[in-house]
């Protein structure tokens, strides 16, 4: 299709194409634009379907147009990400404070995730084995404090043995 066959664009930008002599509706067109769409749903963290339904096609016609997106789509977030931390090293490389605080505040950011990660993975010391006491009663408990007492109020003690 050339720019002859489509006169505007809807509310969403997409391309209108003119009446047709053939049935049914006209085929998908990838587009850079439409490719940057797709792109920027992934990053922000929507499905795939959700971006076939953002354009307007189905599930099929999505995975045949937008195979390259649909592969890179876990990792779009990270790639958008790099991309605009490389554009704030350039701004802070000639002389903007702002970058340079907004990188530093994006550093500080991702060292306070990887620690919360390795603190997350990291299992506490195993306890030792301890060896079960028995479970006194209140009696029990009672005779073994009174055998400690001393002084004033300790038990008197026992006769000697003569034999």
């Amino acid at each position: 299709m050339g720019r002859d066959d489509f006169h505007g664009h809807d509310l969403f930008g997409n391309p209108v194409p003119r009446t047709r002599d053939k049935a049914g509706r006209p085929e998908h067109v990838w587009t850079k634009e439409n490719s940057n769409k797709v792109n920027l749903l992934f990053a922000t963290g929507h499905q795939p379907r959700d971006a076939a339904a953002a354009l307007g096609i189905t599930m099929p016609t999505f995975r045949k147009h937008y195979f390259s997106e649909l592969e890179q789509w876990r990792v779009a977030s990270i790639r958008l990400k790099a991309k605009l931390m490389a554009a704030l090293v350039s701004k802070s490389e000639e002389g903007s404070v702002a970058a340079s605080k907004e990188l530093f505040k994006q550093i500080d950011k991702g060292n306070l995730t990887a620690l919360a990660k390795a603190v997350k993975d990291r299992r506490p010391d195993e306890p030792k084995a301890r060896t079960k006491m028995p479970v006194l009663g209140k009696k029990a408990e009672r005779k073994e404090a009174a055998q400690g007492v001393q002084g004033k109020f300790a038990p008197p003690d026992p006769p000697m043995l003569l034999n």
